[in-house]
């Protein structure tokens, strides 16, 4: 089995362009599938994460740090899941109803494993 991050991208919030009915269903098809994926051993962990944070990067000899994004998308949440192939984490990915409630994109990436390192 393989390892692999899933990180959501969006722009904003899209579940805000949705009513209160369809929030809490939007969380509860979410919660159902994280659920689903755990149960199954499929998925090692998911949280979303905060709108705000600061990226940190070496410049000229000294650290910067700031929100420099060039775009407006954010990585709003993570999924680790295990799978036996990227095809297979690219189709996990695939089932995630939060396609059905707006514009999101997941990056699937698979995790390097080496030696020494956990």
């Amino acid at each position: 089995m393989k390892e692999f991050m899933v990180f959501i991208r969006n722009e904003g919030n899209p579940i805000t362009d949705l009513s209160p009915e369809q929030q809490q269903a939007h969380v509860q098809k979410v919660g159902a599938y994280i659920k689903r994926l755990a149960e199954a051993g499929k998925m090692k962990a998911a949280q979303p994460l905060e709108m705000e944070g600061v990226l940190v990067a070496q410049k000229n000899g000294g650290f910067v740090d700031g929100p420099f994004n060039e775009t407006k998308e954010v990585i709003s949440g993570y999924y680790h899941l295990v799978a036996d192939s990227l095809k297979e984490a690219i189709q996990m990915a695939k089932e995630d109803p939060r396609f059905e409630d707006g514009e999101w994109r997941l990056e699937v990436r698979p995790i390097m494993k080496v030696d020494g390192i956990n």
